[in-house]
Formats: structure tokens, C-alpha cells, sequence
């Protein structure tokens, strides 16, 4: 009777020892997430809207953060569509077990030929379906809030002195300060969509590119976007 109780105790301590191992190694297995992209029959990202030229994503998974940010786009869809609406896309990519969203939105000024550009990025982590604050995501790519301010003054300071070279003003007419000031980019950690595409971090800004030296016929789409890394 006593032997046969000691092979109890050693079957269930082995089998807890098993489930232990399986558990662990299920929750720090490696998974690679892009293979949802490849199973038709599962799109983590679809359209719930496509018609004309909108297209609306819809985040394919459970959870509450994943239904409020799917709520969220909904919403601002529907803000979209309330002024003069030219085009609502999407793109997304998937980066180990990061999926990221832009969207982009064209929304036509009333009388001109001019538009604006609304963006709005979300980056998940798919394992523990978090949404990254920006901090985060520039700490994945070992990047300062300093270094981005760095990058993106660089970034308008060449545009500035390119405008400048083609004879849209002179740096006396229009200071590199007043340059920001005119396109709200007096903050450059402010209003940053960031996109992490096949593991590189891209940046969508839109500013106001319109000023009295008609700089709206120099800037275009790529103007708003900078891939960093």
C-alpha cells in the first residue's frame, strides 16, 4: 500500500513537472505572426468598409483594447465623412509581434484645389494586445525623444533651405522660425503616426503647406512621410 502511494506521488509530481515545462515553453515560444497574413481564411486586418475610395480596416481579433481602437476607427470614419471626403486607406504590416496600422484620409479644402491629409497609426502588441505609446515604440528602435526631435528640425530645415533655393522666398521674407510656426510645428514630439513597416520605423506628419509664397505647389504626399530607420 505504501509503495503504491509512492508511485502515485511520483506519477503526479512527474506530470507537474511536464505541465510546468509545456506552460512555459508555450508562453515563451517565438511566434511568428506574419503567418496569419498568409491563411486567407484569417485576415488580421480586413476592410469593413470598401466602396468608391474608402477603405475602412477592421482589426480581426477579440479583446477590449482590440474593440475600442476597432470603435475608434469607426469614429473617426464617420468624422471623415462629415467634411469633403476624397479617399479613407489603409496600410498594415506585420514585425515579429508588432502589428501596425496608418491611416490615411483625404479631405478636399471647400473652393480649392488643395487637400488635407489626416493620419492615424496604432501599434499593437499582438501577445499581450497592448497599444504601444510612442515612448515605446522609439525605445524598440533604441531612439530618444531628443534624437527624433533631431531628425525631424533636420528634416524641415532642409526643406526650408530648399524652398529658399527655389526662389519661393528669401530667408529674409520668411525665417526658418516662422516657417514651423506657419505649419504648427512648433512641437516635434507632438502629433508623430508612427508606422513600423517589416521591422522600420516610418513617420506620417501632415502640416499646413500653405503660406502666401504659394508653397503648396512644392510640397506633396511624400513631404508628410519620413522612414527613419
Amino acid at each position: 500500500m505504501e509503495k503504491n502511494k509512492k508511485i502515485i506521488i511520483i506519477i503526479v509530481v512527474i506530470t507537474l513537472v511536464l505541465l510546468s515545462t509545456f506552460i512555459y515553453l508555450l508562453n515563451n515560444k517565438k511566434y511568428n505572426y506574419s503567418k496569419l497574413l498568409e491563411n486567407q481564411n484569417y485576415d488580421i486586418v480586413y476592410n469593413k468598409e470598401n466602396t468608391g475610395n474608402d477603405k475602412v480596416p477592421y482589426i480581426n481579433l477579440t479583446g477590449d483594447s482590440i474593440k475600442k481602437i476597432n470603435q475608434e476607427i469607426a469614429s473617426l470614419y464617420e468624422y471623415y465623412l462629415v467634411f469633403s471626403p476624397d479617399g479613407f486607406d489603409y496600410n498594415y504590416s506585420v514585425s515579429d509581434s508588432i502589428l501596425s496600422i496608418i491611416i490615411t484620409a483625404h479631405i478636399i479644402q471647400p473652393e480649392s484645389d488643395n487637400y488635407n491629409l489626416l493620419y492615424k497609426s496604432y501599434n499593437i502588441e499582438l501577445k499581450k494586445l497592448k497599444l504601444l505609446t510612442d515612448d515605446e515604440i522609439l525605445k524598440r528602435f533604441k531612439i530618444t525623444n531628443k534624437d527624433m526631435e533631431y531628425y525631424l528640425y533636420n528634416k524641415y530645415l532642409n526643406m526650408y533651405y530648399d524652398l529658399i533655393d527655389k526662389k519661393y522666398f528669401t530667408e529674409e521674407q520668411y525665417s526658418f522660425k516662422t516657417f514651423l510656426e506657419n505649419k504648427n510645428l512648433n512641437n516635434l514630439l507632438e502629433d508623430n503616426n508612427y508606422y513600423i513597416n517589416n521591422n522600420h520605423l516610418e513617420i506620417y506628419k501632415y502640416f499646413n503647406n500653405i503660406s502666401e509664397y504659394g508653397e503648396e505647389k512644392y510640397f506633396d504626399e511624400k513631404s508628410f512621410h519620413f522612414i527613419v530607420t
